[in-house]
């Protein structure tokens, strides 16, 4: 049985019925599996070596050539002229992407201080922003129902009026409605 235990666990064919009945057979097979084992440890650890060593030389090779000059320094040539004066170039200044403005007329009811409920979303979430735009990062989801409370604005930016609000799931700001519309934030 103990015979038959290793060959099992040599062809990983476990038989539960003799496992279970035949201490011989659970005794070769379980030897064996920790044979089986011992091996691929041994062989793993060499291998993961390797494989970090090959990292660290090419990340070195990365470096050296990434760190080596393009190319030797030139000397002057000796000569009779007169040194050359660089004459300044006129640059253009960088054209700046347009802020957020503050907006003149706030809606009736919308003031720093104010609550207002979230609404109009068809069960959706209002996302908040941590700056007014469609590009800033979303920092929280302001369910449809919920009261806020408005700390600023009303700023305007990418076609929307947008309001900083505070609510229980965060801060952030949100926009008034939609473009078409939809009010998504109600004194």
């Amino acid at each position: 049985m103990y015979d038959r235990g290793v060959r099992d666990a040599v062809n990983d064919e476990l038989n539960p019925f003799y496992y279970q009945h035949y201490y011989y057979y659970r005794k070769g097979y379980d030897d064996t599996r920790r044979q089986f084992r011992r091996r691929q440890r041994r062989i793993s650890i060499p291998v993961g070596i390797v494989i970090a060593l090959l990292v660290l030389g090419a990340a070195g090779a990365l470096y050296w050539w990434s760190a080596r000059p393009s190319a030797a320094p030139v000397a002057p040539l000796a000569t009779d002229a007169p040194p050359l004066v660089p004459t300044p170039v006129p640059t253009r200044a960088p054209t700046l992407t347009p802020s957020p403005t503050l907006v003149a007329p706030a809606p009736a009811g919308l003031a720093p201080g104010a609550r207002a409920r979230v609404t109009n979303l068809g069960g959706a979430a209002l996302r908040a922003r941590t700056a007014p735009g469609l590009s800033s990062p979303v920092t929280a989801r302001i369910p449809e129902g919920r009261e806020v409370t408005v700390l600023e604005g009303p700023v305007e930016a990418d076609g929307y009026v947008w309001w900083r609000v505070e609510a229980a799931e965060g801060a952030g700001w949100v926009a008034e409605r939609s473009p078409e519309g939809t009010v998504f934030l109600s004194p």
